[in-house]
């Protein structure tokens, strides 16, 4: 039985690693004796993937966990599994896939972030128009191969102040197609990095249309879009 997990990574561990993350659920899963199904081969690990890595230092309310088990798991096995994990960890939702279904990370296309903003709106909003208005933002980019230079206008989906609440609300892509961290964003904003940037969903693509892992409609290796839930055309 194949499931998507969604959970929130919230501010007690918002210093954990990606990799510490993916060590604390192994180990909570075996905590509540949940019979996970592992790789064949000479190193063994448990077939579960993350949709994306999250950043160190950032706070997550939809995070997504791709998991294979043995048999099928029920609601109270996921209850036993909120049980045995830690404060930070909340389970949100979860849904039986279909094992033909791609890799939920090779699904992956966007991801919404918002963060309070300390600058005035006006100024930032005046940015927002100048940085939306070119074609072409560049910035650079350290790899195993040296530095790049990478244009990321592209890659920004939305941009914009929510003024009731003075956050800014990014929807950037995301995943093997490309995309941008909100921190390069920031920079070019001359926004400083706030404690409270939170990535607020996860997002896959269909057909040039962004939905969350668990609105759409899942069948054998289709992925359609729910017309019924929220969605975002490209």
């Amino acid at each position: 039985m194949r499931i998507w997990i969604e959970f929130a990574k919230q501010q007690p561990l918002r210093y954990l690693s990606h990799l510490d993350l993916m060590r604390l659920w192994q180990r909570a899963i075996r905590r509540a004796g949940l019979p996970v199904v592992y790789s064949l081969g000479f190193n063994p690990h448990p077939k579960m993937s993350f949709a994306s890595a999250l950043p160190v230092g950032v706070i997550s309310d939809a995070e997504y966990l791709d998991i294979q088990f043995a048999k099928d798991i029920s609601e109270q096995d996921l209850i036993t599994l909120q049980n045995v994990l830690p404060i930070g960890l909340l389970i949100s939702g979860w849904r039986i896939v279909p094992e033909s279904v791609p890799a939920l990370m090779a699904l992956v296309r966007a991801v919404t972030w918002v963060m309070p903003l300390d600058e005035p709106i006006v100024t930032v909003q005046a940015t927002i128009e100048q940085l939306l208005a070119t074609t072409e933002l560049l910035v650079e980019r350290k790899g195993k191969k040296g530095i790049k230079t990478v244009n990321i206008r592209p890659f920004i989906y939305k941009l914009q102040v929510e003024e009731e609440t003075a956050r800014l609300l990014m929807l950037l892509a995301s995943g093997g197609e490309g995309g941008t961290k909100p921190r390069e964003l920031l920079e070019l904003l001359q926004v400083h990095p706030d404690s409270n940037l939170r990535r607020t969903e996860t997002l896959l693509e269909v057909n040039a249309v962004l939905q969350s892992p668990m609105a759409v409609l899942l069948k054998e290796k289709e992925v359609s879009i729910n017309a019924k839930e929220n969605h975002y055309q490209l």
